[in-house]
C-alpha cells in the first residue's frame, strides 16, 4: 500500500471550513468564535482540538465581557480623539478589546451585528496578534449577515444601555421657602485649574524630533522582532504606523509615548534608553 504523502505543518486538511483554514493559517491560534452580539447566536466557531473548552462557553463568556467594555466605554464617549491617536474604525462604544491573560491573548471585535473573538496563545508577540486578529476578522467580514442587532426571534439588543433618568425629589413647601445664601467657592492656592484646548498639540522642536529619528533608528537595529517593532511601537503608544515614517508631523507629547513604548519594549529605563541615542 503507497503511503499517502504527509500534510504540510500548518496547511488545512482538505475540505476544511473557512474558520478552520484562518485558525492553521497563524501560528498560536487557540480559537475562533463569531458570533451574534444580541442573543450569542454562533456564527462560525473553530476550536483548536484537546482545548478543553468548547465554543458555547467560549461565547457565553466572550458575549459578556465585549456587553460589559462597551457599556463602560459609553461612559467615556466624551473623550475625543486627538490628531496624535488613531480613532480607529468605530467609536468609543464599539470598542476593540484585547485580554491579555497568562497564557493567553484574546482580541475582541464588531463586526457588523455580531463579534468575532480570536485567541492565541501567550508566546505570540503582541503586533502579530492584532495583525492576524484583525486580517481574520476582515476575512470572515464578507460571510457574516449585515443584519441588525435586534435578533428576530425578538430578543432585544444588548449593545446600547438603558439610558439613565436622573429623578429630582420636589422640595416641601418649607424647604422651598428658605433658600441658603449664596456661597463663593474657594479653591486652595496650591493648585493649578487645568483648561484643555481645543487646538492640535504644539509640533515637536527639531530636538525632539531628532531624538525621534534615533530612537526608531535603534529600535530598528536593537529590539526583538524588527520586522514589527514599529507596529508594536506603534500599537503601545497610540500613534498611527504611518505616522511614524515621518517623526517631524508628530506633536511634542508623542516623544514622551515613544519613548514609554521603547523602554516596555527593551526592557530599559528612560535614563539608559536616552544614553543609548
Amino acid at each position: 500500500m503507497t503511503a499517502r504523502p504527509a500534510r504540510p505543518k500548518g496547511a488545512p486538511p482538505a475540505g476544511a471550513s473557512l474558520v478552520e483554514q484562518l485558525a492553521l493559517s497563524a501560528d498560536g491560534v487557540e480559537a475562533i468564535v463569531a458570533f451574534h452580539i444580541a442573543d450569542g447566536k454562533i456564527h462560525a466557531a473553530w476550536i483548536r482540538p484537546g482545548s478543553g473548552y468548547t465554543a458555547g462557553a467560549v461565547t457565553q463568556s466572550l458575549r459578556e465581557v465585549y456587553k460589559t467594555s462597551q457599556v463602560h466605554a459609553r461612559r467615556l464617549d466624551f473623550l475625543a480623539p486627538t490628531p496624535m491617536l488613531d480613532p480607529g474604525p468605530a467609536d468609543l462604544s464599539d470598542p476593540l478589546i484585547t485580554l491579555e491573560m497568562p497564557g493567553r491573548v484574546i482580541v475582541i471585535r464588531r463586526v457588523h451585528g455580531h463579534v468575532v473573538a480570536v485567541s492565541f496563545d501567550g508566546t505570540v508577540p503582541l503586533g502579530f496578534v492584532r495583525y492576524h486578529a484583525a486580517r481574520i476578522a476582515m476575512t470572515l467580514r464578507p460571510e457574516l449577515p449585515q443584519d441588525s442587532i435586534t435578533p428576530p426571534s425578538g430578543v432585544p439588543a444588548v449593545s446600547a444601555p438603558p439610558p439613565t433618568v436622573n429623578v429630582v425629589s420636589k422640595p416641601q413647601p418649607d424647604e422651598a421657602d428658605h433658600e441658603e445664601p449664596a456661597r463663593t467657592l474657594a479653591f486652595p492656592t496650591g493648585g493649578a485649574v487645568v483648561v484643555r484646548s481645543s487646538r492640535p498639540p504644539p509640533r515637536g522642536t527639531k530636538v525632539e524630533i531628532d531624538r525621534a529619528t534615533k530612537l526608531l533608528a535603534y529600535l530598528d537595529a536593537h529590539a526583538p522582532d524588527p520586522h514589527v517593532v514599529r507596529l508594536r511601537v506603534a500599537l503601545r503608544a497610540g500613534i498611527k504606523p504611518l505616522a511614524l515614517d515621518h517623526p517631524e508631523s508628530l506633536g511634542a507629547d508623542a516623544m514622551v509615548l515613544l519613548e514609554t513604548a521603547a523602554e516596555d519594549i527593551l526592557g530599559i529605563d528612560r535614563a539608559e534608553l536616552r544614553s543609548k541615542i
